[in-house]
């Protein structure tokens, strides 16, 4: 077989697909198809068994390296862990019995600001085989993970770990991970979908209009699975209009200031961003640029006691058990 060596920094896209969360036979498969189709220079690499596909991209990349090292130990981590995050299929395991060079490859990584967390986790454990638990509450990585929140949207994405930072549970020193469904309509089949993937527990978070969805999805709920439904409509609306109000007027500083009895309370709070944007001239209202405005405002300016009449109490308590 004739193929390029894989240049080293190469290694960090391997590295960082092939220790995401989602099933082996998915990630490794993209991860040998790209070595394959980007350095086998050979003609016939198509249509290939599986097998082959687990061969000849091992021997592109072990061959690419410099030095051999004894990873057995990476081996035993590696399967330990698909079998906590996965309901591994016959395919999984297939992939996971591949002998790749670990310690080679992340030699070659150089950790930087801009590092994946998962790719930080796994060199610092290749590296130092210390405790998987402790590295993570330490650096802040996520990785393990041992939780799941799947929510509707961008909003809540952008939101839930700021929030619950400032009740003492910080998301990235727990192995929380937060994975928006991309619509109100859509987090019933993901969810589904996870419930059928993973063997990790999932936390769903809906809006209160979501009551057919309620039903369908407490039909696949498992034991370690949680629901909760906001009372009080959309996730802007379990926040204090204080602090939308101080949001707004923090990102718009040099406009006029909105008020507090901007916020019309027989209105959902995105109708009454909605009407503060056009009143004040402050251009069209967008949902996820303002969820990163007040993440940034939550972040610098506010402490638990901001949240104390608020929804946002019931909800850490029901997700952080």
């Amino acid at each position: 077989m004739k193929y390029n060596k894989i240049p080293h920094d190469y290694f960090i896209t391997i590295i960082d697909r092939l220790t995401r969360l989602t099933p082996a036979y998915i990630r490794y498969k993209r991860v040998f198809d790209d070595v394959i189709n980007k350095f086998c220079t050979s003609d016939k690499v198509k249509n290939i068994t599986i097998a082959d596909n687990i061969k000849i991209a091992c021997e592109i990349i072990n061959n690419s390296l410099d030095e051999e090292f004894d990873n057995s130990s990476i081996y035993a981590l590696i399967n330990s862990l698909e079998d906590k995050y996965f309901k591994n299929n016959i395919l999984s395991y297939q992939y996971l019995s591949v002998r790749l060079n670990y310690k080679g490859i992340l030699k070659n990584i150089d950790i930087n600001s801009n590092t994946p967390k998962n790719v930080i986790w796994f060199k610092r454990i290749v590296e130092n085989e210390c405790n998987i638990i402790k590295l993570r509450n330490e650096y802040s990585l996520l990785y393990p993970v041992e939780k799941i929140i799947l929510c509707e949207g961008q909003t809540e994405y952008t939101l839930l770990s700021t929030i619950f930072k400032l009740f003492n549970y910080d998301f990235n020193k727990m192995g929380v991970m937060v994975i928006p469904a991309g619509g109100k309509n859509q987090v019933a089949r993901k969810f589904y979908q996870m419930a059928d993937i993973y063997n990790l527990p999932v936390y769903i978070l809906l809006d209160s209009d979501a009551i057919q969805i309620k039903g369908v999805i407490e039909n696949k709920l498992r034991a370690t699975d949680k629901l909760y439904i906001l009372k009080s409509g959309e996730f802007e609306d379990i926040i204090p209009c204080e602090i939308l109000k101080n949001t707004i007027n923090s990102t718009h500083s040099n406009e006029l200031n909105c008020e507090t009895t901007d916020f019309n309370s027989l209105n959902k709070n995105v109708e009454n961003l909605g009407d503060i944007y056009k009143k004040y001239g402050f251009g069209e209202f967008k949902k996820a640029q303002f969820a990163q405005e007040l993440k940034d405002y939550i972040k610098n300016y506010c402490n638990i006691e901001d949240f104390k009449n608020s929804e946002i109490n019931k909800l850490v308590s029901e997700f952080i058990n």
